[in-house]
């Protein structure tokens, strides 16, 4: 990157944590977050970010992860391990949302059904959008898509279901390990980098949250992240939210916004506020917990929201990636039997 675009990067950062932190005297649910994106959104449109914001984000899902990390302790992991039915129940209820949403999407967006799919599905827009150009589909429909969804979700659900008061603060320990958080955000971080060359999901949140988990597996206590670098955190999740919002992309594809209003709302909605409670008659945690576990999100930053709500964070990115893992396994025979169907319209 040259001056100007490292300038305009560190730009867009101050704007997003300067709106972050005037959002946050409100007292706002999720204010850094949604601060930082609104601030992140205006300035991509009005200035530019020619700069490599994904780097921004990979280091705001990096600290995401250790803090997760840092929660975890051998009850913590086995109480996860008990809610996997659920998890897997949760990601296919999603992803055959999912499939069935893909018809209207195609309809209303005009576009075809790889696209559609590709657009549907409750998993990462990278992955989404890569494997899009990987089978020829549109991928910048993809990205629309995909975006729209996730700023709905980081919108509405806080809003919704507020911060979380009844997570006890956790206690701080004395004897915690400093060094293990540490190793959790330098393992984590090496980890990624390898890892993410073999194409291995969401690296950057994983990979921090796998050596936290073989560090409590070992019942080694992990010191809790500082709050002030929780704040970083936010603020870099939601600068780089805001930076994939440019008018340019909504106005070449106009249609595929208005079927991610649609399509993404009505996957909200089941999602959130109709499959939650019925999770919750088997899974004994938090409205907000849950509903931040089964929204069709992006896994950084439903983690991000969950830290920031008081929610359950461990929970949260159990439910979210394993669906994230299990979209991302079902996605290639789909296309396949989508592929060999009727093309749909095209735009």
């Amino acid at each position: 990157m040259t001056f100007g675009t490292n300038l305009q990067l560190a730009g867009g950062i101050l704007v997003s944590a300067i709106t972050g932190w005037l959002a946050s005297l409100t007292g706002i649910p999720l204010a850094w977050i949604l601060g930082a994106m609104a601030g992140s959104a205006i300035y991509a449109n009005a200035v530019g970010l020619g700069g490599k914001t994904k780097y921004m984000r990979r280091l705001g899902q990096l600290l995401i992860g250790a803090a997760t990390a840092a929660v975890l302790t051998p009850d913590i992991l086995g109480q996860l391990i008990s809610y996997l039915p659920a998890m897997v129940v949760a990601a296919f209820v999603a992803n055959a949302l999912g499939v069935l949403l893909a018809f209207p999407l195609a309809r209303i967006a005009r576009v075809d059904n790889k696209t559609a799919l590709l657009s549907t599905l409750p998993a990462g827009m990278s992955e989404m959008a890569s494997l899009a150009r990987e089978t020829g589909a549109q991928a910048d429909v993809v990205m629309v898509v995909h975006t729209l969804r996730v700023v709905m979700i980081v919108v509405l659900v806080p809003f919704f279901f507020g911060i979380d008061r009844s997570i006890v603060e956790a206690v701080v320990n004395p004897a915690a390990s400093h060094v293990a958080l540490a190793a959790c955000l330098i393992g984590g971080l090496v980890l990624s980098i390898v890892t993410s060359k073999l194409g291995v999901l969401n690296p950057w949140v994983i990979m921090p949250m796998a050596v936290g988990i073989a560090l409590a597996s070992f019942n080694v206590s992990i010191a809790l992240m500082p709050w002030w670098v929780l704040v970083v955190a936010q603020i870099l999740i939601g600068f780089s939210l805001g930076a994939r919002l440019k008018k340019e992309d909504f106005q070449r594809v106009p249609r595929a916004a208005l079927a991610a209003v649609i399509c993404s709302g009505g996957l909200i909605a089941i999602m959130v506020f109709g499959f939650t409670p019925l999770l919750a008659l088997f899974v004994n945690e938090s409205p907000t917990s849950l509903a931040l576990g089964v929204a069709p999100g992006g896994l950084g930053e439903m983690i991000a929201s969950a830290k920031a709500l008081g929610a359950a964070s461990a929970v949260v990115a159990g439910f979210q990636f394993t669906r994230s893992f299990l979209t991302n396994v079902i996605a290639p025979p789909l296309l396949v039997r989508f592929a060999a169907s009727s093309k749909g319209p095209k735009t």
